[in-house]
């Protein structure tokens, strides 16, 4: 596996204590405009592999659980470049739960180019050059 530096971050805010950090990561940090991300408070409503290397994933958070500043912009997405996927599992046996199938149990970082990835059906590690957070009015109709 080609190991990068360290993964460029964007969309995410580069005050202190506030953006991507290790090992925190993806999990909980703040967009350049201040909304706070915080994905245990959000369902994972999947992910796209593009075959350029990219990863998407898409988050959605629950109308009781969405911070007042992405009330119009309810979904997160994280858009990963130059991935390179060490591990990838699948529960199948609890892949059909609908009540906890979307939950986020974690999404770590390195500190370097590596991330961790894991809910309650799915363990995921991979590497990745730069991520870039975005929030949307609706996630894409693929995985609606």
């Amino acid at each position: 596996m080609t190991r990068h530096r360290v993964a460029d971050f964007v969309g995410v805010s580069t005050e202190p204590r506030r953006g991507v950090e290790k090992p925190v990561g993806p999990y909980e940090f703040f967009t350049d405009g201040g909304v706070h991300v915080y994905l245990h408070d959000a369902d994972f409503l999947g992910l796209v592999w593009l075959p350029s290397g990219t990863f998407r994933f898409y988050f959605v958070y629950s109308a009781e659980w969405t911070p007042p500043e992405a009330l119009a912009t309810p979904v997160v997405e994280l858009t990963f470049s130059k991935v390179e996927v060490s591990r990838w599992e699948t529960d199948m046996d609890v892949l059909q739960d609908t009540e906890h199938g979307g939950q986020v149990s974690d999404f770590a970082w390195d500190g370097a180019d590596g991330f961790d990835f894991s809910t309650f059906t799915l363990d995921l590690s991979f590497s990745a050059a730069r991520m870039e957070a975005r929030l949307l009015e609706a996630a894409p109709s693929a995985l609606s």
